[in-house]
C-alpha cells in the first residue's frame, strides 16, 4: 500500500488521502456555509421583523451545513466501500469535520430551542448567544477540514496557489467566521475613525464618555489584527505562503463585514485588501515570518484609513491614525515573537508542531 508520513510521524495511506478535488469541494461549499453566516449577521442588523428560526437566512446557512455535511460523508462512503471501518474510512483531516458536523447540528437544535425560549437576539447579544458560539465550534472544526487534509497529505501548503487554493480557501473561510463573531468590534463594519475625538479634560464630567468610541476603536484594530496575523502565521509555520494568501484572508474578512454595514464602508475594505495584495507583490521574495506580521497591519489597515479619507470619513487626528498604524505594527511583531517562541519550544521539547 503507498503509503506517506504526515507530519507528526503517523502513517497517512493512499487510500485516506482525499484529493485536492475533493478538497476544492469542500472548501467551495465552505464558502456557502459562511456566506449563510453573514447573510443571517446581515438580517438581523438590517431587516425589521425577524421573530422565529425559520428565516430565508437560516435557510441559505442550514443549506450550506448540510450541503457540506453530504459531501464529507459521500467521501467517507466512498473509502468504507473498500472494506475499511466507518473510522478508518474518514479521510485523513477530516475527522475534526466529523467532529465539527455533531457539534453544529447540536448548535443548530439549540439554538433553534434557544429562539424559540427567549426570541431572536437582534444585537450584539446575537454574538455572544450560547448556542451561537456552539456554532462557531462546530463550523470551524467543519471548515477547517480541506486545510487539515492538505497539511496532513503534503507537510505544507503547496507553493502555487493553484494547487493550494482549497486550503488558503478554507484558512479565509474560518478566519471570516471568526471575525464575524467578533464584529462587534470591526472597524470594517462600524469604523470609529470616523468619529473625532472630543477632548475633554480627564476627570471632567463626560470624558469616559467622549473617549468611548476611539477606545473602541482602538481596540477593534488591535483585534483585527490578531484575527488576521495569527491564521497567516499558522499557516507560515508550515511552509512558505501561497502568493495570493494574505489578500484572499483580508478579502474574507472585510468585505463580508463591510457588507454587514450594507457595504456603507466598502471602499475602506476594498483598500484593504488592495493594500495586502501590494504588500503580497512587493514582499514575495522576503516574506519571512515577522516581515509578514509588521507588514500585514501596516498594510491592511494604512489602506483601510485611506480608503476613509479618499471618502472624507476620516475624522481621527494624525496621532491617532498614525499611531494605530504603528501600534497593530508593533502588536504585529509581538505575535510573531510569540509564535517563533512557541517552534522553538516545541523543537526543544520534541512535541510536533
Amino acid at each position: 500500500m503507498d503509503a506517506q508520513t504526515n507530519r507528526a510521524g503517523a502513517p497517512v495511506s493512499t487510500e485516506q488521502r482525499s484529493s485536492g478535488a475533493e478538497d476544492g469541494i469542500a472548501a467551495l461549499l465552505g464558502v456557502w456555509l459562511i456566506s449563510g453566516v453573514y447573510a443571517d449577521g446581515w438580517a438581523h442588523l438590517n431587516v425589521g421583523g425577524l421573530d422565529g428560526f425559520f428565516t430565508p437566512w437560516h435557510g441559505v446557512l442550514y443549506s450550506g451545513f448540510t450541503a457540506l455535511t453530504v459531501w464529507l460523508a459521500w467521501m467517507t462512503w466512498r473509502r468504507k466501500q473498500a472494506g475499511r471501518g466507518w473510522r478508518d474510512a474518514i479521510p485523513a483531516g477530516y475527522r475534526h469535520g466529523v467532529a465539527g458536523v455533531a457539534v453544529f447540528a447540536i448548535g443548530g437544535v439549540a439554538d433553534m430551542l434557544w429562539h424559540l425560549v427567549f426570541g431572536i437576539e437582534a444585537g450584539v447579544d446575537a454574538l455572544v448567544s450560547p448556542t451561537h458560539l456552539v456554532l462557531l465550534v462546530g463550523g470551524t472544526l467543519l471548515l477547517s477540514s480541506p486545510l487539515r487534509a492538505t497539511l496532513q497529505r503534503s507537510g505544507a501548503l503547496p507553493r502555487r496557489l493553484t494547487d493550494a487554493w482549497p486550503a488558503v480557501v478554507s484558512l479565509a473561510t474560518v478566519t471570516a467566521l471568526a471575525g464575524f463573531f467578533l464584529s462587534y468590534l470591526s472597524v470594517f463594519t462600524q469604523p470609529t475613525a470616523t468619529m473625532p475625538l472630543t477632548s475633554i479634560p480627564e476627570g471632567a464630567p463626560g470624558h469616559l464618555q467622549a473617549e468611548l468610541p476611539a477606545t473602541v476603536g482602538l481596540a477593534g484594530y488591535l483585534l483585527g489584527t490578531a484575527l488576521i496575523v495569527v491564521p497567516l502565521l499558522l499557516a507560515r509555520s508550515r511552509g512558505r505562503l501561497p502568493g495570493g494568501t494574505v489578500a484572499l484572508v483580508v478579502a474574507f474578512v472585510a468585505v463580508p463585514s463591510a457588507a454587514l454595514s450594507e457595504m456603507r464602508w466598502a471602499v475602506p475594505a476594498i483598500a484593504a485588501v488592495v493594500a495586502s495584495l501590494i504588500l503580497e507583490l512587493l514582499l514575495r521574495a522576503r516574506s519571512a515570518a515577522t516581515t509578514l506580521a509588521v507588514g500585514v497591519p501596516g498594510a491592511v489597515w494604512g489602506g483601510q484609513l485611506i480608503g476613509l479619507a479618499l471618502g472624507g470619513d476620516l475624522r481621527w487626528g494624525v496621532e491617532m491614525w498614525a499611531g494605530v498604524i504603528v501600534l497593530t505594527m508593533l502588536a504585529g511583531f509581538l505575535l510573531a515573537v510569540l509564535a517563533r517562541a512557541d517552534v522553538r519550544l516545541h523543537a526543544s521539547t520534541g512535541v510536533a508542531g
